[in-house]
């Protein structure tokens, strides 16, 4: 059996050494998207760059509107916190999302499958402003201008924030160590927010170097974007945003 202090795996009769990856999403997400990898042989580093912070005291009146609309994993998660219904009409904007709603028992969703410019296009196409309001509730810090858009377009369209994030300050020093180690092969992103963060936190601890030898996972371009203000080893991008989509482009560079 090898030893030392890479991870190995052992598969059709030999060991082979095993891709360690790691994981920026906050820690509940991170830690179920571990149980997927872990499955496919692949060892995971926790290093999350946001704290989710629920609002307890928001009253959620979701009868006053004909849809919700949905644009985070994070937003539905919340969403699912703050009500009890789940007959709800949901446009949201990715797979990721969808998925997130589905585990949580919403049946009526629909998936713009890209970013918020396809979200508010769909509903656009699909939606009749006159048959009512809409809902956006995430966060208190938005990516886009879902809401501006939507009531330039004609709709009666309000935001609600039922959660805040606050930002990593700082890589722990296992990760920083992992990394000058060479122990981490490539880093999962999921939105641009993680990636900047993790960029910034990457410069402020003198740890550039290490990015060399490791691959930046991106769920859309937009993240890409964002992860690419450091210079990395490889830089894959996901052939669609969906969690799914990524772990295959994890698979597909080994």
């Amino acid at each position: 059996m090898p030893r030392g202090g890479q991870a190995w795996g052992y598969a059709h009769g030999q060991w082979f050494e095993a891709v360690k990856l790691l994981l920026t999403r906050p820690r509940e997400q991170a830690e179920a998207l571990a149980i997927k990898l872990r499955a496919r042989d692949i060892d995971v580093w926790i290093e999350p760059m946001l704290s989710i912070i629920p609002h307890t005291n928001v009253k959620l009146e979701t009868h006053d509107y004909q849809a919700l609309l949905v644009t985070s994993s994070n937003g539905a998660d919340s969403l699912a916190e703050a009500t009890t219904r789940r007959d709800l009409k949901l446009y949201v904007v990715g797979d990721v999302t969808a998925a997130t709603l589905s585990h949580h028992g919403f049946a009526d969703v629909w998936s713009a499958d890209g970013n918020v410019d396809d979200l508010a296009a769909m509903v656009e196409k699909d939606v009749d402003p006159s048959e009512g309001s809409l809902l956006h509730v995430g966060g208190v810090y938005l990516a886009g201008d879902l809401v501006s858009r939507l009531r330039s377009s004609g709709y009666k369209t309000r935001h609600v924030a039922l959660y805040h994030t606050v930002a990593a300050s700082t890589l722990t020093q296992e990760a920083r160590c992992a990394m000058a180690n060479k122990e981490i092969d490539g880093v999962l992103f999921f939105s641009p927010g993680t990636a900047r963060i993790f960029v910034a936190l990457v410069s402020g601890a003198l740890c550039e170097k290490a990015l060399v030898d490791m691959t930046a996972f991106c769920l859309s371009e937009a993240v890409a974007k964002a992860a690419n203000r450091a210079s990395w080893g490889h830089l894959v991008v996901s052939d669609r945003p969906a969690a799914a989509s990524l772990i295959a482009a994890v698979m597909a560079a080994q």
